[in-house]
């Protein structure tokens, strides 16, 4: 083609909420897939990514027949020639296929703002694929330290073959410690992306581009996109992790992003955990991936462990009412051991607030946000003040309230939240310092290090967190888990698979002495975890989840509203009728509004049998008020 013969470009658009996955625009420029263009849209400009360039004469035809007339591409945003690899477009769109939604929503989601601003800064540098043997995805499941040392290993071994390894943690305050652990002594080739300001990023992402040695870039899923002709493997750690998975659309989970864009660009992909996600141990078993090293399939520590009965701590008061105790003699011996020793304690809680929820004992209905209908959780709002706090939308409710159902005033905290904790701690140990480490206590990640660096200057001391002081914390002495055991109650065929997780991550931390608490004690999921035998736990969990067809053996699709309830009568017809082959399961509920409810509608497939076209157009079909979720976390 000349340049001057006209020419036929379809753009990807990069905006969310657009109904179309592609457009098409008459151009007489010389563009190549991945060129970051501007187009215009919705009476302004807006920008995109080509697609694929053909001969406008040899289109003529289908051209004419067009509902639409094509508009002219009149700029593009293509600074020294830079565009995105072909083999990211291509990752992309299957991974829009599979999560029912448009390649432009989906690069939204994976470039970064400062990439769409300054594209000149992305390497479209050729795929490793053109004839070469395809690469294996390989699999690390070791504790933390050992499985650093591993991949210490692995990138000396990929510098000296002229390789460069892109290393991916799930968030912004891990990516700061593995660039303080591997940085060492390769410092000049080591580039860190988390919390630069623009300027910062400019500077650091040419030096990464320009330098003649191979590189390891660290960070977190939002500079995915970087790449480099050299750039031969992708590392996923912490691969087990929720912070993988968006919390808004489009609902993906980064890790199956990466399966595809390693398959096309034959780049090797590393994931890497103290224990591996079920699904992924699952593929393992079927020959799907392979080992880096041989799977370690027992935890191991240094502490001495205990696992305690909560049930033998229940007792009555002068008045004859039950009374649970929140720490067992165990725990209380060795807090005052570690406190006598002047040595640091972590005690570990899986909710905020003192009551995760509040039932009526009259009726048994559990105290709900008059905003949104979510639980509510009972706070201090002072030191003679209580108040109930919605985690959904932040609506605050009085403790002098009734139960919404019964109008009865005989309402009962349940569950033991981290203001409870530090209630009881200070109450038996007032002279040692004391630390609270959730996201009420430190909103940022600022308030975060700052709470962690005035605990790590005390001799000794106590800090109380959920599973956020995973972040932040290394290794401490003494170790409690007061109480995971409204995770239990949850109905979710993914739960027991996060408490083995949370177990095992806070087991990793303790240097001497750890100590469960728990009312379940009967249960073998708390037994594997407190013995680490990751072996035990998949082949009982995986024969479980065989038998009621959960996944990794079968798929479910999620999809949500909400209205009013003449509103979400329509909708459950809309839905009934589309998805009348489908056989669809629905749940109404509670709206996170006043006077609407929730409509979820659940379909359940064979994984062989997704993405499905004609399925996948259906629900592409849904107005941007239907929510949807592939493979979701949770089907309620």
């Amino acid at each position: 083609m000349k340049e001057s013969e006209p020419k036929v470009a379809t753009i990807i658009p990069i905006i969310k909420g657009l109904p179309k996955a592609t457009l098409s625009y008459f151009t007489k420029e010389d563009l190549k897939i991945g060129t970051f263009v501007k187009i215009p849209l919705r009476g302004g400009n807006a920008l995109g990514i080509v697609s694929s360039i053909s001969d406008a004469r040899e289109n003529k035809v289908s051209i004419k027949k067009a509902s639409f007339s094509l508009k002219k591409l009149s700029s593009t945003k293509n600074e020294g020639g830079s565009r995105l690899p072909a083999s990211f477009i291509v990752a992309a769109e299957k991974t829009a296929d599979f999560y029912a939604t448009t390649i432009g929503n989906i690069l939204g989601a994976l470039i970064p703002k400062f990439f769409l601003e300054n594209p000149n800064l992305i390497n479209s540098s050729n795929d490793l694929s053109l004839g070469e043997p395809k690469k294996e995805f390989l699999l690390i499941q070791l504790n933390h330290d050992e499985r650093f040392q591993e991949y210490k290993s692995l990138i000396r071994e990929s510098f000296a073959r002229k390789k460069s390894i892109l290393f991916c943690v799930p968030t912004h305050e891990e990516a700061l410690q593995a660039f303080d652990f591997f940085s060492q002594g390769i410092s000049t080739y080591s580039f860190l992306t988390s919390n630069k300001s623009p300027n910062q990023l400019k500077e650091i992402l040419k030096k990464a581009h320009q330098s003649d040695h191979p590189i390891l870039f660290i960070t977190t899923p939002a500079f995915l996109s970087f790449n480099r002709t050299d750039l031969e493997t992708i590392i996923l750690e912490r691969e087990n992790s929720r912070s993988y998975k968006t919390l808004t659309r489009p609902f993906i989970n980064i890790k199956n992003f990466l399966e595809y864009y390693a398959r096309e660009s034959n780049k090797t992909l590393i994931l890497g955990d103290s224990v591996l996600s079920l699904e992924t141990l699952y593929k393992e078993k079927q020959g799907k991936y392979a080992e880096l090293s041989p799977l370690k399939w027992r935890t191991s520590s240094d502490s001495h462990s205990t696992l305690v009965d909560m049930k033998k701590t229940i007792r009555q008061n002068e008045g004859g009412k039950v009374e649970f105790e929140i720490f067992s003699p165990e725990m209380r011996s060795m807090i005052k051991k570690a406190v006598s020793e002047k040595r640091k304690v972590f005690l570990f809680g899986v909710r905020k607030g003192l009551a995760p929820s509040t039932v009526c004992s009259d009726c048994g209905s559990v105290l709900a946000c008059e905003n949104c209908g979510a639980p509510v959780v009972l706070h201090n709002a002072s030191k003679s003040d209580r108040i109930y706090i919605c985690h959904a939308c932040g609506a605050k409710r009085s403790a002098e309230t009734r139960c919404d159902t019964c109008q009865n005033w005989n309402l009962s905290p349940l569950g033991i939240g981290i203001d409870r904790i530090r209630e009881e701690i200070t109450k038996l140990f007032s002279n040692t310092p004391v630390f609270v480490l959730d996201k009420e206590h430190a909103k940022t990640a600022v308030q975060a290090s700052k709470i962690v660096k005035s605990f790590a200057g005390e001799r000794g001391g106590i800090i109380i967190g959920t599973e956020m002081a995973f972040l932040y914390l290394k290794k401490i002495p003494y170790v409690g888990l007061i109480s995971l055991d409204s995770l239990f109650s949850i109905p979710d065929f993914g739960i027991n698979e996060r408490i083995f997780y949370l177990v095992t991550r806070l087991l990793e931390i303790a240097e001497t002495e750890a100590i469960i608490q728990t009312r379940n004690i009967g249960k073998q999921i708390i037994q594997f975890a407190e013995s680490g035998s990751i072996l035990d736990f998949y082949r009982t969990e995986i024969e479980e989840r065989k038998d009621l067809s959960y996944p990794p053996f079968s798929l479910f699709i999620k999809v949500t509203t909400d209205g009013t309830p003449s509103e979400i009568e329509k909708k459950f017809v809309l839905l009934k009728n589309l998805f009348v082959d489908q056989k669809p399961n629905f749940i109404k509920g509670r709206g996170m509004k006043t006077n609407r409810l929730s409509l979820s509608m659940i379909l359940r497939l064979s994984r062989e049998d997704w993405p499905k076209e004609n399925l996948r157009e259906k629900l592409l079909l849904l107005p941007t008020d239907f929510l949807i979720k592939v493979d979701p976390e949770s089907i309620l």
